[in-house]
């Protein structure tokens, strides 16, 4: 199993509800996750942004101010998902996939970048990852240890939980759902999890300008896609232009 857990709470907020073989619970903000706890993360605002107020400081609220104002991740997206089994027969899991529901080679022209996270927390090496622009985005394991088990082909039995820690790339703009396969009493199933109801998005798109809190500090700085150009201290989101 990628991260058997014993004991592990799983919200009361499913997706989908717990009509199903399995619930799952989707946490899809990674700066609230200690598997990234060294990465940076990147979002890239709408083209033309107008967003509700000012963004805050804390990186997991930077994460939570830039999605509600429309920005997509930029170049990954970091999932974990908590599986657990509800009924009284084992549930198989057998694959893990992206359902790529609409996809450019190149990436769609967006706004400016905001930036957070890194040097902090301890990664974890139980990650596996998806390729959203292979022709089968299906999971595998982040990196290939000889002599380990198959990422799929486990049960999970009533109660008992596993998580997935996901990181999902590509090189143009996708837009796309999870899907797990499952075996229960014999009988073939696809669950689909989505992002309590919304699709997930990540886009590659390279904006000319940045704003960033660079990990350890409580300020922004403004980086511009130039060569040579040195980054603006102390910026004020009152002053961040979102248009690229």
């Amino acid at each position: 199993m990628i991260g058997a857990a014993v004991g592990i709470y799983v919200p009361k907020v499913l997706d989908p509800p717990d009509t199903r073989p399995i619930a799952v619970n989707v946490v899809s903000n990674p700066a609230t996750v200690d598997t990234w706890g060294s990465d940076e993360f990147g979002l890239v605002m709408p083209k033309d942004a107008k967003p509700a107020g000012q963004p805050p400081i804390g990186c997991s609220e930077i994460v939570d101010w830039a999605r509600h104002n429309g920005a997509v991740d930029r170049d990954v997206s970091r999932v974990r998902l908590v599986v657990q089994g509800v009924t009284d027969q084992g549930v198989l899991i057998d694959n893990l996939r992206a359902k790529v529901i609409r996809h450019t080679r190149t990436p769609e022209p967006a706004g400016v970048e905001l930036r957070c996270g890194g040097a902090q927390g301890v990664a974890t090496p139980r990650r596996v990852v998806i390729d959203l622009d292979a022709e089968e985005p299906a999971a595998a394991y982040a990196e290939e240890i000889a002599g380990r088990i198959p990422l799929f082909g486990f049960t999970l039995q009533k109660g008992e939980t596993e998580i997935f820690d996901l990181t999902a790339t590509t090189k143009g703009t996708v837009e796309w759902v999870l899907e797990l396969d499952l075996v229960v009493g014999g009988e073939r199933q696809t669950v689909e999890v989505t992002n309590r109801g919304a699709s997930f998005m990540t886009t590659a798109w390279r904006s000319s300008r940045t704003y960033q809190v660079p990990a350890g500090t409580d300020y922004w700085v403004e980086c511009s896609a130039s060569v040579g150009t040195e980054c603006k201290e102390n910026v004020s989101p009152v002053d961040f232009r979102y248009s690229s």
